[in-house]
């Protein structure tokens, strides 16, 4: 069971307090007091900054469809790996571990 709430989330801005939002998105299944995942003050309303901040808002957002997706994936691997699938399957297991607090990398 995971611990975070649940997605799928969205990204959007508030050019009122100049802050992107990830929250989960309409339909997703509600988890009361839980719906807003996270908040990125943006310090400038435009530039290179702006982009950084709407780039990351974009990661944030997309991490429960990239954790299934990377589970999934991992959990598929054919049993007779080469050392190079070894190696990305063991960076799958890693980041998949990272995500649920398992690792401190």
């Amino acid at each position: 069971m995971t611990k975070w709430t649940p997605g799928p989330w969205v990204r959007y801005f508030d050019n009122e307090c100049n802050h992107f939002y990830i929250a989960q998105q309409d339909g997703a299944p509600y988890t009361p007091n839980y719906s807003d995942v996270a908040c990125m003050r943006v310090e400038t309303y435009g530039g290179e900054y702006h982009a950084i901040q709407q780039s990351n808002a974009n990661l944030i957002a997309a991490a429960p469809e990239l954790y299934e997706a990377l589970d999934s994936l991992a959990n598929h691997f054919p049993p007779c790996a080469t050392e190079g699938e070894f190696e990305a399957l063991n960076a799958a297991y890693a980041a998949l571990a990272k995500a649920r607090g398992e690792s401190n990398d």
